[in-house]
């Protein structure tokens, strides 16, 4: 931070790339337009929520750091692709979401070597990299390795 106490413009541009890319998350988008869930299979969706959870979480400590600085913050809006998700199947979508953390991972992996070693978005950066290695860990865990659209 400089003497002003204010976050770097590049510092600052990250760490609202940062707070976007979870805030409109493909998890994020499914607790609003949650995907049909079968019988016997209410655990496997839940995982879909406490991603979300997670990416709440991290969104809220993102934002009261970029709100120190007293300047605009753009979340933008969730991708439009989301959309052609709302009737798949459960599998199909787990499947998906293990995508999107593993790009979410890269970019983040990126992201992480433009940020100052000794500030906030260093620290909140490597948080999202811990906070999804663990979630892709649990997707793989649960074990998706057949997704199909209708079942």
């Amino acid at each position: 931070m400089d003497s002003a106490g204010m976050l770097p413009d590049d510092q600052h541009q990250l760490l609202n790339r940062i707070a976007a890319l979870h805030h409109r998350s493909l998890p994020t988008y499914l607790t609003y337009a949650k995907p049909w869930v079968p019988t016997g299979k209410e655990d496997e969706a839940l995982v879909i929520d406490d991603i979300a959870a997670d990416h709440h979480d991290l969104v809220e400590r993102v934002l009261h750091e970029l709100e120190k600085d007293d300047r605009p913050v753009h979340l933008g809006d969730f991708p439009m692709d989301y959309t052609d998700l709302n009737d798949l199947s459960l599998s199909f979508i787990l499947n998906e979401i293990k995508i999107y953390e593993r790009n979410l991972l890269a970019t983040l992996e990126e992201l992480v070597q433009w940020a100052d070693k000794d500030g906030p978005v260093y620290r909140l950066t490597n948080i999202a990299i811990g906070m999804t290695v663990g979630h892709l860990q649990n997707l793989e865990e649960m074990g998706n390795q057949s997704p199909s659209i209708h079942s």
